[in-house]
C-alpha cells in the first residue's frame, strides 16, 4: 500500500467520523423516515420528500454518484453523461481536492468497490461541501447518492420550477440566455454578463452574447434598442450554453 493509499483511507476515516454524528441528527431533526414518498428532479436539483399525510420536505441537493451491484463498482455523477451538470457542479471541488492531495478515488471517474465505498465517498463530499445531510435511494441494479446543501421552503422550491426549461437535447437545466449569432457550430467570441461561477439560485441565469453584439453594445453605450435588437436574445440551457461556450471562446 502505498502512502497516498494510506493517506485517503485516513482521511476516508474522519470524514466518516465526521459524517455519522451529522447524518444521524439531519435524519432526526427532519423526522426523515417518516416520509413515505421521495422524489428528486434533475431538472431543477430539487428533492422532494412528501408523506401520506401531505407533509413535503424539500432539499437542494447534489448528486454525489452511484454504485452498482451488478459491476460492483462506483461511478462519480461528473463521469456519467446522462447527469445534468448543474446537479454534480459541486463536486469540482471534491475533484479539486483530490487532484491536489493526489487521491485518485476522488478524480477517476469509475471505481471497483463496494457499499461501502459509495457510503465513504459522500461522506467526503459531504464534508468537503459541507452537507447538511444525504440520502441513498435503490434504482434498478444501482444505489443512488445525493448529499443536501440546504432546505427549501414551498415558496423556493416553486421558484425554481421558473428558472429551469426543458432541452431537447438535455434532460433540462437552468435557464441561459444568448445572443442569436451564438450556436454550436459558430466561433463568434463569447462574452458574459459575470462570472458563470458567482451564480445563484437567486440570480436571472446566464447570458452571453458574440463579438459582433459586443461592438453594437460599446457602439449604443449599453443595452439600448438598437443593441437589444441585434442580439436578439433566446432561451437554451445551461448545459447548452457551456457547450457553445467552449465552441465560441476565441482563446481555445
Amino acid at each position: 500500500m502505498t502512502s497516498s493509499e494510506q493517506n485517503f483511507e485516513e482521511f476516508t476515516e474522519q470524514c466518516l467520523e465526521y459524517f455519522m454524528p451529522l447524518q444521524d441528527e439531519f435524519i432526526k431533526l427532519y423526522d426523515i423516515n417518516s416520509y413515505e414518498n421521495w422524489f428528486y428532479d434533475h431538472g431543477i436539483g430539487a428533492f422532494h420528500f412528501k408523506s401520506d399525510n401531505g407533509r413535503n420536505l424539500y432539499f437542494k441537493y447534489v448528486d454525489v454518484g452511484s454504485f452498482s451491484t451488478k459491476t460492483d463498482t462506483w461511478k462519480w455523477s461528473w463521469d456519467n453523461k446522462t447527469t445534468p451538470k448543474h446537479v454534480c457542479r459541486g463536486l469540482e471541488k471534491v475533484k479539486a481536492f483530490g487532484q491536489t492531495n493526489d487521491f485518485e478515488e476522488l478524480t477517476k471517474g469509475l471505481l471497483d468497490g463496494d457499499e461501502y465505498t459509495g457510503w465513504a465517498l459522500t461522506a467526503v463530499s459531504a464534508k468537503l461541501l459541507n452537507a447538511i445531510g444525504a440520502y441513498r435511494i435503490p434504482q434498478d441494479h444501482l444505489f443512488i447518492y445525493f448529499i443536501f446543501t440546504n432546505e427549501l421552503t414551498q415558496e423556493e422550491y416553486d421558484a425554481l420550477k421558473d428558472k429551469y426549461i426543458s432541452c431537447d437535447s438535455h434532460v433540462s437545466g437552468r435557464i441561459a440566455f444568448i445572443c442569436q449569432h451564438l450556436n454550436k457550430d459558430t466561433h463568434a467570441g463569447f462574452h458574459e454578463a459575470f462570472d458563470p461561477d458567482t451564480i445563484t439560485d437567486d440570480d436571472d441565469g446566464y447570458e452571453a452574447w458574440c463579438d459582433e453584439c459586443e461592438k453594437v453594445r460599446l457602439k449604443e453605450d449599453g443595452w439600448n434598442d438598437v443593441a437589444v435588437a441585434f442580439a436578439n436574445i433566446r432561451l437554451v440551457c445551461d448545459q447548452c450554453y457551456f457547450e457553445i461556450k467552449e465552441r465560441n471562446q476565441k482563446d481555445n
